[in-house]
Order: C-alpha cells, then structure tokens, then sequence
C-alpha cells in the first residue's frame, strides 16, 4: 500500500511541476529574455511572477506548490517506511 501511495503522489507531483511550467511557458512575457535551456527551473518554479502574464500566474502557482506538496509527502512516505523497521 505504501509503494502505490508513494508511486500516485511521485508521478502527480512530477506531472504538476511540469504543467506548472508548461503554463508558464506558454505565459511568458514578451518583454523577458525567452525560455531557454539555461533558465533556471527552481527559479522559474519559485518565482513566477518575474516569468508570466498575471492573468495565469494562480494556476501556475497553484500547480507548483501542489506538486511540490506531493513530492514533498513521496519522500515522507520513504522516510516513514526508512523509519518503521520491524523488530524495532
């Protein structure tokens, strides 16, 4: 049960992430220099009020902190199963 916990909120997480900056992308003022492979991700994703048009900048930052939500509780799933060790 816990590996398809984990699984479901890993691969939700990374597909929140990757909408969030799919719409960010697709929002980008004109007046920034334009996305490329040198953009910092983490900064983009932290901080898209510098990157986007405020008309989507809730559903981008919605779809951020959701993702990183779920990866955050992922990773709190493996710590838990780290820590309940059997015979402890």
């Amino acid at each position: 049960m816990r590996l398809a916990i984990f699984l479901v909120c890993l691969f939700l997480g990374i597909a929140c992430l990757v909408a969030g900056l799919f719409l960010t992308r697709q929002a980008w003022l004109p007046d920034i220099e334009p996305f490329d492979r040198r953009s910092s991700l983490f900064h983009i994703a932290l901080h898209p009020e510098r990157f986007v048009r405020p008309g989507r900048l809730r559903i981008i930052r919605g779809l951020n902190l959701a993702g990183a939500a779920l990866i955050l509780c992922a990773v709190s799933v493996v710590v838990y199963d780290i820590l309940n060790i059997p015979g402890r």
